[in-house]
């Protein structure tokens, strides 16, 4: 799930104000909650959740003591040609109405750590919403392109700010000094320099002006999430930063705005993977598919991308999971051809009822980690079952001839 920047129409929870109130008492970016590591050898975790006082997930006993293995050291692709490039820039984004209430430039979910060693080495494309959280999941993969995608355009081009700042940052410490007040000119400078009309200049500065503090403070809590002996995020492990950093040279990262229910983007994606001899190896949905019910344009979306085996859906989940230490989320890896042959029967309307199989049976049990991960394919048995004949209403075609999808999310997750 993606941290709500609050609005004046909208009011925190007690768990969004203790973060809030954790960031904003941040001095100058150096912070004591992130302090260098104790000299003793204790586990420790320091991520903004683990906080005394804060929500606990569901769990058995204390967490376990899961130390994150380092990513892979597989070199990242070599730079795009010109004609691969072109393919990549011809993704097609779809506009999307503007949201009304929240605008989610920062994450909530601190531990995908514990996803690496099932993402580790998947390659292919990497397709995900929300954002900086991707980039820590797509180095651990080895992604060859990763594309994010996002209803809301705020998101897009704070990931398009992104990716300039690392283009000429060489670490990641130097990325996060253009939030930093006293580079504010440096920063707006750099987008103007970069982009490609005065229009889009004016709006990259505008995004980097809207968000500039608030992501100053949040990437700094990124940069310094600490796991056993890990700092094991993009910006705490400069491996991953320089992965990342090479893909983002190599024209190899992308961000379009998209909906998960549209007709466009995700075509558009799967389009472009195909042109580069590609299979989508990772489709990352955070917590987006708890927002509405699967509709026939979601199904053939993901069903057009192309895909294998290996490929999975990702995404985020809260009810009667354990989540890792320092997070609120448990991770589930699904199966993409699993995933789609349980939606695709009348049983599996919604997230909750996929994710039951999984809750409640032994076998699904048993592919539930206490770290907060689990892996979900066609082991696990189907248990939902749909509306009996009696009580099926016949369906009405939609006017604009698109499905809709229910809940006032929906048309935009």
């Amino acid at each position: 799930m993606r941290t709500h920047i609050l609005s004046s129409r909208l009011v925190p929870r007690p768990v969004h104000r203790a973060l809030l109130s954790l960031a904003l008492g941040l001095t100058p970016l150096v912070s004591t909650a992130f302090a260098a590591p104790p000299a003793q050898s204790a586990f420790v975790v320091t991520a903004p959740w683990a906080l005394e006082g804060n929500y606990r997930p569901q769990s058995e006993g204390p967490p376990p003591k899961w130390q994150p293995p380092a990513l892979s050291d597989a070199a990242p692709p070599p730079p795009l040609s010109d004609a691969a490039r072109k393919i990549v820039q011809a993704t097609q984004s779809e506009k999307l109405p503007e949201p009304t209430w929240a605008r989610f430039v920062m994450s909530n979910e601190w531990r995908h750590d514990v996803v690496f060693p099932k993402l580790h080495e998947l390659g292919g494309v990497y397709v995900g919403v929300a954002t900086d959280q991707n980039y820590t999941m797509a180095a651990a993969a080895r992604a060859q392109l990763i594309v994010t995608m996002d209803y809301d355009a705020d998101v897009v081009y704070t990931h398009r700010i992104y990716h300039h700042f690392i283009n000429a940052s060489p670490t990641a410490d130097e990325l996060r000094s253009y939030y930093q007040e006293a580079n504010t000119g440096k920063a707006i400078a750099l987008l103007q320099s970069v982009a490609s009309s005065p229009q889009e200049a004016a709006q990259l500065v505008k995004i980097y002006q809207r968000y500039r503090q608030r992501l100053a403070m949040y990437l700094h809590q990124v940069a310094h999430v600490r796991v056993g002996e890990r700092r094991p995020t993009w910006l705490g492990d400069p491996a991953a930063y320089s992965y990342i950093r090479a893909m983002v040279q190599g024209g190899r990262v992308m961000a379009v705005q998209g909906d998960l229910n549209g007709t466009v983007a995700l075509r558009s994606i799967g389009d472009t993977a195909r042109a580069l001899g590609l299979p989508v190896r990772v489709v990352y949905t955070s917590n987006a598919e708890g927002f509405f019910r699967y509709t026939q344009a979601f199904k053939d979306n993901l069903a057009s991308l192309p895909h294998d085996e290996k490929t999975v859906v990702l995404r985020t989940y809260k009810r009667g999971m354990f989540a890792p230490e320092g997070d609120l989320w448990h991770y589930n890896l699904h199966k993409m051809d699993d995933f789609l042959a349980r939606i695709a029967t009348p049983g599996y309307p919604t997230v909750a009822a996929v994710m039951t199989d999984i809750r409640t049976t032994p076998a699904g049990r048993k592919q539930v980690e206490a770290i907060g991960v689990s892996y979900y394919d066609e082991r696990i048995p189907k248990t939902q079952q749909g509306p009996t004949k009696a009580t099926v209403a016949k369906p009405t075609p939609p006017a604009s001839g698109t499905e809709k999808s229910s809940g006032p999310l929906a048309v935009r997750m």
